[in-house]
């Protein structure tokens, strides 16, 4: 007969561990939600600092990068994924943890029925005897470790602590470990290329409004002078000098400059409404202004593509997956080799102590010998993830330096345009300048200036959509490089790859 006493002490302890697991459980399901976003903004925001409060008169590009690198979803998502591999990781470690259970149970059995001919007493926990009778032949005394519930059932409780550790599992476990770090490193530069692509967005959506801008004053201005030609064709009609026809060609010239300024006015709307959905403000009417400082002396476009293929941001997270992807094969190997675990089980609280044991334990290993092919299969999966991204990580380099031989070619072709543009700028600011004089001087007309006037305008468009061009072209090939997201605003940037030495 088991002790009162101390059964119900051990009922107690179980009960009190039972109280402590349970608030142990609470306290673990508690995520600290600003935390966790903080382990992937301390990535963007180390690169591009948040903004701080914008000027009232002006939306600078500076700001709106900083802006953007602060509300962009994208980021967020691409962040979550990088979160997740640091969690993925310390799941990695914590299978070189033992783990530890607790696993109460309560039993309810039917009672045993004796064979004919026998009598059969059950002694329960509580010192109890049941005899169950068919015939007085002999007797059969059996000892349960279950107290009775009612005239047909028993019933026993149990409140084990089992703990179980992996002690080798064919290193395996390194070789996931080595999966978890390379991932890390992997989404880690995954996310620095998306920040550098959000950036470029901005850039090129911020240059595409300042250059439609400019296209609707240059409109505006030649709608004026365009209207000044109609009424003197329409004079000179009157006069007799002129034919319909004139009049006709000038009033559908004049029409289809209204209806392209009408398309330009409406891409000004969209690119600004764009604008303000990457940078998470209102930007319909703050003006713009171009803040980019091209530096004059670059290094050649070898050093540009020696820094791309050490730092460029895909490039190092298509290194990152082959490292992954190789050790992910020794995962798969693993499987050929035996495991041992070890297996502990302590009872707090067991019916009948005085029989019952209070602990085991249990060594296993588990050897495969035939798995129908199973492994040999995973094993063949992990190889070929692996050369998949040893291509990929080919193909990553092969267009990394096609995109900075195109964005510095893009650049080149920009600078010349420029030579030439200027040129034709001052041949337009000369025209103006003797159709000026010869009004002056009652050689010429009013048209002839404000012709001379709108073929200066075009001439100042061109030259500053090429120069917008230009400080674009330069931005796209730092981000080329992997070098666009620093030191903004732009007079850092411009000496970005001429002062940095990797």
């Amino acid at each position: 007969m088991s002790n009162p006493t101390a059964s119900t002490r051990s009922r107690t302890r179980g009960a009190l561990l039972a109280a402590v697991a349970l608030a142990l459980l609470a306290a673990g399901c508690k995520v600290d939600q600003k935390k966790e976003v903080a382990e992937y903004r301390k990535l963007l925001d180390a690169t591009v600092p948040a903004p701080t409060t914008r000027p009232a008169d002006r939306l600078t590009l500076e700001y709106s990068l900083r802006a953007a690198n602060q509300v962009s979803e994208q980021l967020g998502i691409t962040g979550e994924d990088y979160l997740q591999s640091l969690i993925l990781k310390n799941r990695a470690t914590a299978a070189f943890l033992p783990t530890v259970q607790f696993q109460p149970s309560w039993t309810v059995e039917q009672r045993p029925r004796s064979n004919p001919g026998a009598t059969n007493t059950f002694t329960t926990t509580g010192g109890d005897s049941v005899a169950i009778q068919s015939a007085p032949t002999n007797v059969t005394t059996v000892s349960t470790g279950y107290r009775p519930l009612g005239s047909n059932a028993l019933q026993k409780f149990e409140a084990p602590v089992t703990g179980q550790m992996n002690l080798f599992r064919g290193f395996g476990d390194m070789a996931a470990l080595r999966v978890a770090d390379a991932t890390i490193e992997q989404r880690k530069w995954a996310l620095l290329n998306a920040q550098a692509t959000v950036l470029v967005d901005v850039a090129q959506v911020y240059y595409q409004v300042l250059r439609s801008e400019q296209v609707r004053d240059v409109l505006r201005n030649s709608i004026k002078v365009q209207e000044a030609r109609v009424h003197d064709e329409e004079q000179k009609l009157v006069n007799g000098l002129s034919t319909n026809l004139a009049v006709a060609q000038v009033r559908a010239q004049l029409d289809s400059t209204r209806a392209t300024l009408a398309q330009n006015e409406g891409d000004v709307i969209n690119g600004r409404t764009t604008l303000g959905y990457l940078i998470g403000e209102p930007a319909e009417t703050i003006p713009l202004v171009s803040e980019v400082i091209v530096p004059d002396v670059r290094p050649a476009i070898t050093e540009f593509e020696r820094i791309t293929l050490e730092h460029r941001q895909d490039i190092m997270a298509a290194r990152a997956q082959v490292v992954a992807a190789r050790a992910s094969v020794d995962v798969a190997v693993s499987q050929y080799y035996p495991s041992v675990n070890l297996n502990v089980e302590g009872f707090l609280y067991r019916e009948y102590y005085a029989d019952a044991s209070k602990w085991n334990a249990i060594l296993s290993a588990n050897l495969p010998i035939f798995s129908a092919g199973l492994i040999k299969q995973d094993v063949r999966a992990a190889w070929s993830r692996y050369r998949q991204a040893l291509l990929i990580e080919s193909d990553t380099r092969r267009s990394a330096i096609r995109d900075v031989q195109t964005a510095y070619q893009n650049l080149l072709t920009a600078e010349r345009r420029i030579v030439e543009l200027q040129s034709g700028l001052a041949a337009a600011n000369e025209a103006l300048k003797q159709a000026q004089s010869a009004l002056a001087n009652n050689l010429g007309i009013v048209l002839d200036v404000l012709t001379a006037q709108d073929q200066q305008l075009n001439a100042q468009l061109q030259l500053t959509s090429a120069q917008f061009d230009r400080s674009l072209f330069y931005l796209d090939l730092l981000r080329t490089t992997g070098y666009l997201p620093v030191n903004l605003p732009t007079h850092a940037v411009a000496t970005t790859v001429n002062t940095t030495q990797p």
